[in-house]
């Protein structure tokens, strides 16, 4: 047996011929004078107008920014339970639909689709944070993508998806009715949508329980509806709360909700730090 080893692991003589046969008739290819020249004028070039290489890298670094975005919120589509977008879908155009049929008066606060479009985005944005909605959490955890960009791009998605809905739904509203003024509509429901959804992240990361997110925000939905409408010796805690429908309110809104959503990022990057010392 180590005769046979050592027999086969010997090159053959055959094949080293050949090797060194092709060795000693291989020449080395002659010099192109033109292509040098080319080459030595393109070097010199580049040497002589650096400056001119800065908008081409910043432009191909914004390409492989927009392309790393793209993916990820492309990945991002796709982990996203597909009844999120559907019930989105159905909940604001009955909106629109109703909306459309029960108009009578030109009091913008009483459209159903203002009171609907919160809460839509509201209930949907509660889904995008959770045990039970994450199953990939810990695989995630491995990835180079930050968990916080994640959370981010989800927001994003199911945000814009609601707010083209919403917004979509008062195009036609206005189209429709001539009565009804379009940006007006608009920014009658896009404060209050906008700091909801911002309540309702913040709600599901500090609680991490999903169906515990939607009731909260659904009945401070509610409450907060009822405070606008509503009879307040019914229910006289309302009137401590902010009105949402109010129109001297919509700035602090728009102010509030990124602030939410920047508390609820730094908490988010926090528990995901506790889950990899723990475990």
């Amino acid at each position: 047996m180590k005769h046979t080893s050592n027999h086969n692991e010997m090159p053959d003589e055959a094949a080293m011929g050949e090797v060194g046969h092709f060795l000693r008739q291989w020449q080395a290819p002659e010099a192109d004078p033109d292509a040098k020249a080319r080459l030595i004028a393109l070097l010199a070039r580049a040497q002589m107008r650096p400056a001119n290489a800065a908008p081409v890298i910043a432009r191909s670094a914004l390409r492989m920014s927009l392309r790393w975005a793209w993916l990820i919120l492309r990945a991002q589509t796709r982990l996203i339970h597909r009844v999120m977008w559907v019930a989105s879908a159905l909940l604001l155009a009955l909106g629109t639909l109703v909306t459309l049929i029960s108009y009578q008066t030109p009091n913008g606060t009483t459209l159903p689709i203002i009171l609907i479009a919160p809460v839509v985005a509201a209930v949907g944005v509660a889904f995008l944070y959770g045990e039970d909605v994450d199953p990939p959490l810990e695989l995630q955890m491995t990835t180079p993508v930050s968990p916080r960009l994640i959370l981010l791009a989800r927001l994003a998605l199911l945000f814009g998806f609601n707010l083209a809905l919403a917004l979509a739904g008062s195009l036609v509203l206005a189209a429709a009715r001539a009565e009804i003024s379009l940006l007006p509509l608009v920014l009658s429901w896009l404060a209050p949508m906008t700091f909801l959804s911002a309540l309702a992240f913040l709600l599901g990361v500090l609680l991490f329980d999903t169906t515990l997110s939607i009731i909260i925000s659904i009945a401070a939905w509610f409450v907060l509806v009822w405070r606008h409408f509503g009879d307040l010796t019914v229910m006289p805690y309302a009137a401590y709360l902010p009105d949402l429908l109010a129109v001297d309110l919509r700035l602090t809104l728009f102010a509030v909700a990124p602030l939410l959503v920047l508390v609820a990022l730094w908490l988010s990057a926090r528990e995901s730090r506790f889950n990899n010392t723990s475990g």
